[in-house]
C-alpha cells in the first residue's frame, strides 16, 4: 500500500538532486565543450545552419505535424458534428447536415472512412451548391396559384 509513494518520494527525491546538479555542472561543461569544438573546426557550423539544411529539415518536420494535427482535429470535429450532443438531441445546424451529407456520399462512392478534409472540402462545396440554387430560384416570381 505504501509503495507507490515510497516510488513517488524516491523519484522526486532524486530529481531534487539530480536537476542542479545537471544545472550547474553537466550543462556548462558540454556547452564549453561544443563552442570549443565550432572554434577549433571540429564542427563546422556553416554547413550546418546553410548547406546542411538542418534548419529547413525542422521546419519540413514541424509542418508535416501541425498538418497531421489539423487534419485529426477535422476529423474529430467532423464526427462529433454528425453524433448526438451532451443534452442528447442530435445536431441539426447546416454545418453538421453538411458534413454528415457529404460523409454519406463520399462512403456511397467507395470510402469507407473518408478522409475528414475530403468531407469538409465536399460539405463545402455542397454549401456553394445549395447557394446558387437558392438564388437561382430567387430570380423566377411563384406561379400565380401560389401567390397573391
Amino acid at each position: 500500500m505504501y509503495e507507490p509513494l515510497v516510488y513517488a518520494l524516491l523519484f522526486f527525491g532524486g530529481m531534487a538532486v539530480w536537476i542542479p546538479v545537471y544545472y550547474y555542472v553537466v550543462a556548462p561543461f558540454i556547452g564549453d565543450h561544443v563552442v570549443r569544438r565550432c572554434e577549433t573546426g571540429e564542427i563546422d557550423l556553416k554547413y550546418l545552419l546553410d548547406d546542411g539544411g538542418v534548419f529547413d529539415e525542422l521546419a519540413d518536420r514541424v509542418v508535416t505535424l501541425f498538418k497531421q494535427h489539423m487534419l485529426a482535429e477535422m476529423g474529430q470535429l467532423s464526427r462529433s458534428a454528425t453524433h448526438p450532443g451532451d443534452d442528447g438531441e442530435t445536431a441539426l445546424d447546416p454545418v453538421g447536415m453538411g458534413i454528415e451529407a457529404s460523409g454519406s456520399i463520399l462512403k456511397a462512392i467507395g470510402l469507407k472512412k473518408p478522409p475528414a478534409i475530403l468531407q469538409y472540402k465536399l460539405a463545402q462545396v455542397l454549401g456553394t451548391m445549395l447557394d446558387q440554387q437558392a438564388n437561382a430560384n430567387n430570380d423566377f416570381p411563384p406561379p400565380p396559384e401560389f401567390g397573391p
